[in-house]
């Protein structure tokens, strides 16, 4: 069996190769996406309480992650190039980015991409955690003293939750209507 700590590396590095493919600007507006799930997640959890009513812990987690899933797919996949400065746009409004820059795009991409897959992977793993691990046919609570469960208190969760995270999703936001 598969350390949950391990499986989180591997989709960081899986998401940093896909960000190193797509660039930069897709990559931050998907990072703008990603974070706006986990900040509906949190922030109008309650909803899903009166949704779901008394349902059990697995169905909570399956709700919550297939909307997660669900934002984050629209806001990674789905994400236009626009982003990219003006002086990047060709007359019919598409992106074309020099060749000089684009190793640097690639390499900021996968940072973002890396950071994004840490946010995704690590919000579902926070989520399955505060619900004590309900699907426990495909993953297990971390045994005390293990890598999972040491690293439990670095989910990206733990740190962003409250005024913090609206403070970033409303930054991230503004930056992108400003550079739109």
């Amino acid at each position: 069996m598969m350390e949950l700590v391990f499986f989180l590396r591997l989709c960081i590095l899986f998401f940093a190769v896909i960000g190193f493919l797509r660039g930069i600007y897709r990559e931050f507006v998907g990072l703008a996406g990603i974070l706006l799930g986990i900040f509906l997640i949190t922030e109008y959890g309650w909803i899903l309480d009166l949704v779901i009513g008394s349902a059990g812990a697995g169905t909570r987690f399956t709700v919550e992650a297939a909307f997660f899933i669900g934002v984050v797919y629209f806001a990674y996949e789905q994400a236009p190039t626009t982003f990219a400065p003006s002086s990047y746009r060709t007359s019919s409004g598409k992106v074309r980015l020099p060749d000089d820059s684009s190793w640097q795009t690639r390499i900021l991409g996968a940072v973002f991409g890396g950071i994004n897959g840490y946010l995704v992977v690590g919000s579902l793993w926070y989520m399955m955690d505060q619900l004590e691990y309900p699907l426990d046919a495909l993953f297990v609570q971390p045994l005390i003293g293990s890598a999972s469960a040491d690293f439990v208190g670095n989910l990206p969760l733990v740190f962003l939750h409250g005024n913090l995270l609206t403070a970033v999703v409303m930054g991230l936001f503004l930056l992108i209507i400003i550079f739109r």
